[in-house]
């Protein structure tokens, strides 16, 4: 008898055309931020946009270490509140950062890092809103992937994150596009009795064998 069990592979492939996927670019940043000191976006944030409830921000906040309080829509995150590396996106509420590429042309998923929850936080791509799924955890955080609509591939879109809704607030780091597909719930669903079934079936082996 056997039993095949369908793995999970991330392949990245680079953004062509977006910059700064990972939030590590900033520059001329203050050396010692006070509760969070106001920073052009084109230094916090090189390659992006950032919009407060629609309307284009010139500048965010940066925090960094222990000052968490600022709670501008869009933040500059380093020191020990960064997701990942030095420097991670905060995004609250009507908060939103917006950039345009070229989508590779074999991209299948968009997969980042984001806080667990990342409570009411929207992704869309070509202005098409993609659903996204947890694929890995962390402490405080998880590995989310969304599905990219074919007809998208190859072609230059814009790349939207934001938190909507009556409450919300996200981190956000380590964006990237990859060649795997995003299992659906029913193809996990599919993994785990296929696992079960192998353990069955290894256990009677056992017991007929010794």
């Amino acid at each position: 008898m056997t039993v095949a069990i369908a793995g999970v592979f991330a392949i990245s492939v680079r953004g062509q055309g977006f910059l700064n996927l990972n939030f590590e670019s900033a520059k001329s940043l203050p050396a010692n931020p006070g509760n969070g000191d106001s920073v052009p976006v084109t230094n916090a944030l090189p390659g992006w946009a950032a919009y407060s409830a629609g309307e284009p921000s010139l500048d965010i906040y940066y925090v960094s270490n222990s000052l968490g309080n600022v709670s501008g829509q869009v933040e500059l995150e380093g020191g020990s509140l960064a997701l990942s590396g030095d420097f991670s996106v905060g995004l609250n509420l009507f908060g939103s950062i917006s950039q345009t590429g070229l989508v590779p042309a074999d991209a299948e998923s968009l997969q980042f890092e984001a806080s667990l929850p990342a409570i009411n936080l929207s992704v869309t791509l070509g202005g098409q809103s993609l659903s996204y799924s947890i694929l890995s955890q962390g402490t405080g955080y998880a590995v989310y992937g969304a599905n990219i609509p074919a007809a998208l591939d190859g072609q230059t879109e814009a790349l939207t994150f934001g938190v909507n809704g009556l409450a919300g607030q996200s981190l956000l780091d380590n964006i990237e596009f990859s060649t795997s597909s995003v299992p659906e719930p029913a193809e996990w669903a599919m993994v785990g009795v296929g696992a079960l079934l192998l353990g069955f079936w290894r256990r009677r082996k056992r017991e007929r064998f010794g």
